[in-house]
């Protein structure tokens, strides 16, 4: 009777192993702000340094709002020379960390803006709640429609989004 028992027991926890590191089940989630395999760089029409001012998004930053080109304000243009270097460095930032929770859902504050040939464009934010800096990344096609986004409290990507920008613009963000 003890082996049968004991079988069961090594089959559970086999199979529940499995599922945990296959990711079935998995507490964790990719935040990457640039995924060079998405799009090819020769796509870049024009990146900028932004400020998108959404005063909703201070009061309610959960909220998710429809994009609107009238809360933005460009800064500064990338040069197009420097768009492969720049979305490159993007692109090392982030990567697989624990679940974090959602804080804002729409465009705030200053970051940097990616647009594409088809009018598609990425949008990324770095705002205040409660404190505490978030970021905001957005993957907008080309009718302003999210595609993906995510807005979070990662102290570590956005301290290293905020050096990106100050070696390329000349605002500090």
């Amino acid at each position: 009777m003890k082996s049968p028992k004991i079988f069961l027991f090594l089959l559970i926890l086999c199979l529940s192993f499995s599922l945990f590191s296959c990711g079935v089940f998995s507490l964790e989630r990719q935040y990457f702000l640039y995924d060079l395999h998405d799009r090819d760089t020769s796509e870049i029409v024009q990146i900028s340094l932004i400020n998108y001012v959404n005063p909703q998004n201070e009061e309610n930053p959960s909220q998710n709002e429809q994009y609107n080109v009238e809360k933005l304000i460009i800064l500064e243009t990338l040069n197009s020379d420097e768009f492969g270097n720049f979305v490159s460095e993007l692109s090392e930032m982030g990567g697989i960390a624990g679940t974090f929770p959602e804080i804002v859902s729409s465009p705030n504050g200053k970051g940097i803006l990616i647009t594409y040939q088809d009018g598609g464009f990425i949008l990324i934010t770095v705002s205040q709640v409660n404190d505490d800096d978030c970021i905001f990344f957005g993957d907008y096609n080309s009718n302003g429609t999210f595609e993906y986004s995510f807005g979070i409290s990662w102290s570590e990507m956005i301290a290293d989004f905020k050096t990106l920008i100050l070696s390329y613009f000349e605002v500090e963000i």
